[in-house]
């Protein structure tokens, strides 16, 4: 909000890490954007509004250019991109901080590894993936939903990542090859 002032025990004796100037500020509230500054202390936002003259380590210019939290994709296909691609391309070129996997129904958990063609081969017919590109990027090492969030976090990330459990993985699961004829 235009005006917010001090945050998080913020005092104006402080020097920021960073000044982010003259951006137009959309600041997912849903109130009108506005023209402002945002400063950074220890990685987080403590003053949005008009900081006139406060010392910091480095300050950007976003003049001409809108300066918002991120965005949230709510139907990604990262499920297997993620094991090769840390930064998201090419979500996060977009301006997208966080993506949701596995909400179409494809996933790669749970499964077992000695059933992973299986859903890779989902993932291969459904959305065009290279079989060739999973099998060489993905080291196996869930079975479990949870166990693949395991897997998920210790991945190195350039954004957030969620995943909903896919139906196709989870009837894959229960029914083995049976869920490509029944």
């Amino acid at each position: 909000m235009p005006g917010v002032g001090s945050q998080g025990g913020w005092r104006a004796d402080m020097a920021f890490d960073l000044v982010v100037r003259n951006g137009m500020i959309v600041d997912g509230s849903g109130l009108p954007r506005y023209r402002g500054d945002i400063g950074v202390k220890d990685g987080r936002i403590v003053e949005i509004g008009r900081i006139n003259g406060a010392a910091a380590r480095e300050t950007m210019d976003a003049e001409g250019r809108v300066v918002a939290p991120g965005f949230v994709d709510g139907h990604t296909h990262m499920d297997a991109q993620i094991f090769w691609d840390p930064i998201g391309t090419s979500s996060c070129f977009q301006g997208v901080t966080s993506v949701v996997m596995g909400n179409c129904g494809f996933t790669l958990a749970p499964c077992r590894e000695a059933e992973a063609d299986l859903v890779i081969r989902n993932l291969e017919r459904a959305e065009d993936i290279s079989r060739a590109a999973m099998k060489a990027g993905i080291k196996w090492r869930w079975e479990t939903f949870p166990e693949f969030l395991d897997v998920l976090e210790s991945l190195p990330k350039g954004i957030n990542y969620a995943g909903y459990m896919g139906h196709c993985a989870l009837r894959t699961y229960v029914m083995g090859e049976r869920a490509f004829t029944d």
